[in-house]
């Protein structure tokens, strides 16, 4: 029996759903890119499981890890405590660093007279805007949710929602380093007069971990952890 069980795990193959966010993960020329997905991607191959790698909205991606019907794992997610009443996670493979802020530039002189970041959400003349079905961390997610003003939400990605922050339709937004990074390499967007803060009171970057289904097998995610150990040793650690 434990070797049937070994063997049936050593079949699983896993359906890697990913959103697109570069630079995490991406589709380039039909391909799965991005630094996290071949990250994911090399992981997996160490811990040799079979995977199989489509593109799907990121709220399709908690609908069908949720559903629990098929073997599925997704890479770049926090683990948060709802999220942990449905999926497996594996051991971190990332850590985030802090957010930063993004305003436009007629809000900077405001922004610019609070020390801390608490002291920017209990401003009751600056709006944030803030990603609609996105997590930034749970304590991150407490305090916008409590912010002097109520936030602007928006089905966007980073980019857009910065666009928005331009157009004036919000003071400011809450942004990844990496994200802001991967923007900053389009010359557009580096013309939106965007003013970028950083506050020492910030959350520290929180670990990413692959996401999976309970339709995973835990010897399946045991050799991808193993993997992770191998390959993320400090990071592993954390886990």
């Amino acid at each position: 029996m434990l070797l049937l069980a070994s063997s049936l795990a050593q079949a699983q193959t896993v359906q890697i759903e990913y959103r697109d966010k570069p630079p995490y993960s991406y589709t380039e020329r039909g391909r799965p890119a991005g630094f996290l997905l071949l990250r994911t991607i090399e992981l997996l191959e160490q811990a040799k499981v079979e995977a199989e790698f489509l593109e799907v909205p990121v709220k399709r991606i908690l609908q069908d890890i949720e559903g629990n019907q098929a073997p599925i794992c997704s890479p770049s997610w926090y683990k948060l405590p709802e999220r942990e009443k449905f999926a497996r996670f594996s051991l971190p493979i990332h850590q985030d660093k802090p957010h930063v802020v993004l305003a436009h530039a007629q809000a900077a002189k405001a922004i610019q007279r609070h020390a801390k970041l608490s002291a920017l959400f209990a401003d009751p003349q600056l709006t944030p805007g803030l990603l609609d079905g996105v997590s930034y961390g749970a304590e991150l997610d407490q305090a916008l949710a409590q912010t002097r003003k109520p936030a602007v939400r928006a089905r966007l990605n980073p980019g857009q929602l910065a666009r928005m922050i331009a157009a004036q339709r919000a003071d400011y937004m809450l942004i990844d380093q990496e994200d802001l990074g991967w923007l900053r390499n389009d010359p557009e967007f580096n013309s939106l007069n965007l003013v970028r803060f950083e506050f020492p009171d910030m959350p520290a970057g929180l670990l990413r971990y692959l996401m999976c289904s309970r339709q995973v097998d835990p010897a399946v995610l045991e050799r991808v952890n193993q993997a992770i150990r191998q390959r993320l040793p400090e990071l592993a650690g954390r886990g």
